[in-house]
């Protein structure tokens, strides 16, 4: 299965098919709106708004909030985008393709 086809599990982070509703490994019910993207145009917009929320509003961990990753997003938060060095590093990851939203989908443009 080639890497586009698959996503992490949202509870136990098996590696699963990317059209998959439900884990096989562990039965949990993945959610919908993280599963798979509509088109390529969706992709794009998605990673550009990713892409913007990070230049403009990185430090505070906006991106990341946007993505789901709340947990990190608020420590982003709280210390302000870890100096500046985890909000840098969040922004070349989105740049390069490697950022991964909650379900462990690549936020990336084509």
């Amino acid at each position: 299965m080639n890497q586009a086809a698959q996503k992490y599990c949202v509870e136990c982070g098996a590696i699963i098919n990317a059209k998959a509703e439900i884990c096989p490994a562990c039965g949990v019910r993945q959610p919908m709106y993280y599963t798979q993207q509509s088109n390529n145009q969706n992709r794009d917009e998605r990673w550009l708004a990713c892409l913007l929320l990070c230049i403009f509003l990185g430090p505070f961990g906006v991106h990341r909030f946007y993505v789901g990753k709340i947990g990190t997003g608020i420590i982003q938060l709280l210390t302000f985008g870890g100096c500046g060095i985890w909000y840098i590093i969040d922004l070349v990851m989105i740049v390069i393709g490697n950022f991964r939203d909650a379900s462990g989908n690549v936020i990336e443009s084509d």
